[in-house]
């Protein structure tokens, strides 16, 4: 810690609990250049780990969900998969991360079936869990600008290969080509088989947060920093309680969502309305980023102190998908980590 600045040292020891965060976008860049050798998958431009994530040309998230794709194909075994989760894991542990809920996408991951992503994941999680103590649950996400019947057939295998681990399910990929409204049955159909619903809501418009709530029937939303565009919506959520798992960096950079401008106002205007914002690094090795940086931006660009941080970790305590009991376990290591701040 010695090498930190004050603020990296902060935002470094402060408590974290991951609500939002992607396997495939949590790749190293090596790892991911490693395995595209071995399968002979060729990267964009001949990049190199040092280019891979180029993070800049990520202004336009459909480029971005062409390299998440080609990175996510080079995943293909139960040893990949392990691999992977393992180190995704552990650096996140090495930024003070108790607690992950990590979306897995299987459309990314065109030469692996859901069972082998499974069983790999699992397995790195319960390595990084002994060697780092970190806990991971797993959200499959649905591809939402594939079809419905698509989507049906992700949460049947979820069902059919349930592991207590699996916890919930996700809606991602891009918002505007895959609006919410259709995927109403299949969210209903979770929920009646157990499974706890969430979905991303990056680009709007936010008439499409109350289809969330109340046609999928969604308990948190993923980015929506439109929200506060609408002041009915906005009171809404805020009386609510509903949790945002919002991602500063990532959004700052992918100028689909967040402010655009490096201030990260949205994130404030949302604070101070009182919605229950979470804070989270999203695909932190493909925009540049890590756990610690994103609690580090906002110290910086909006004087958040350690109250303000620990808060947001609250937040995701509160919003997370635990019984009371594993809360409680929880609640404590934050408790704990919390009174050694400065």
């Amino acid at each position: 810690m010695s090498d930190l600045t004050a603020a990296e040292s902060l935002a470094r020891s402060i408590p974290k609990i991951s609500l939002h965060c992607h396997f495939t976008g949590s790749v190293d860049a090596r790892t991911a250049v490693e395995l595209a050798r071995r399968y002979g998958v060729a990267l964009p431009d001949d990049r190199g780990a040092d280019t891979l994530y180029d993070h800049p040309s990520y202004e336009d998230l459909g480029r971005f969900l062409e390299v998440y794709d080609i990175v996510g194909s080079c995943i293909r075994t139960v040893d990949d998969f392990r691999r992977v989760s393992y180190e995704v894991l552990m650096e996140a542990a090495r930024h003070t991360v108790l607690y992950r809920e990590m979306f897995v996408s299987p459309a990314s991951h065109a030469f692996a079936d859901y069972p082998t992503m499974l069983e790999g994941i699992l397995l790195g999680a319960a390595d990084a869990e002994a060697d780092s103590g970190i806990v991971c649950r797993i959200i499959p996400a649905i591809h939402r600008e594939h079809s419905v019947a698509e989507a049906r057939e992700l949460v049947e295998l979820v069902v059919e290969h349930r592991r207590d681990e699996v916890i919930g399910i996700g809606l991602d990929y891009e918002e505007a080509a895959g609006p919410p409204h259709p995927f109403a049955e299949v969210f209903q159909f979770a929920k009646r088989k157990g499974l706890h619903r969430t979905a991303h809501s990056e680009s709007g418009p936010p008439a499409h947060i109350p289809v969330l709530l109340d046609a999928l029937g969604c308990e948190r939303i993923d980015h929506g920093y439109h929200v506060i565009q609408d002041q009915r919506i906005l009171e809404r959520v805020v009386a609510e309680r509903v949790p945002f798992t919002c991602t500063p960096v990532s959004s700052d950079i992918g100028r689909y969502s967040g402010s655009g401008d490096g201030t990260h106002e949205t994130i404030r205007a949302m604070v101070d309305a009182g919605v229950a914002v979470t804070i989270d690094s999203d695909d932190p090795p493909m925009f540049g980023t890590d756990a610690t940086n994103d609690f580090r931006v906002l110290h910086e660009t909006l004087g958040y102190g350690a109250d303000q941080l620990l808060r947001f970790t609250r937040t995701a305590l509160e919003a997370a998908w635990l019984d009371a009991g594993d809360r409680a376990a929880l609640g404590r290591r934050v408790d704990a980590l919390a009174a050694r701040l400065p």
